[in-house]
């Protein structure tokens, strides 16, 4: 595993059990920005946490072992808006 697809693992469970409450709504990175920032695990790596590194359908260079699976937390809708998937 590269070391920035680590990196974007290494938060996959925190996030996850984060957005559960959101499960099915559609969220601006904005906003998103501000849940991750209010975890206390998560809020100290926060310029590492992407949604689109946890995505179904669109992902970055060394995204989480997630990305393009069902395991996904994120499905993006349009550039900077994401469905939380109800996995």
């Amino acid at each position: 595993m590269s070391g920035w697809r680590e990196k974007a693992a290494k938060y996959h469970n925190d996030l996850k059990q984060t957005m559960i409450r959101y499960r099915g709504k559609i969220l601006q990175t904005s906003h998103i920005r501000e849940i991750i920032e209010q975890h206390p695990v998560l809020a100290k790596d926060s310029q590492f946490v992407y949604p689109s590194d946890h995505c179904i359908n669109h992902t970055n260079k060394g995204a989480c072992y997630c990305a393009l699976t069902e395991e996904a937390i994120f499905e993006q809708i349009r550039h900077g808006i994401y469905r939380v998937r109800k996995t």
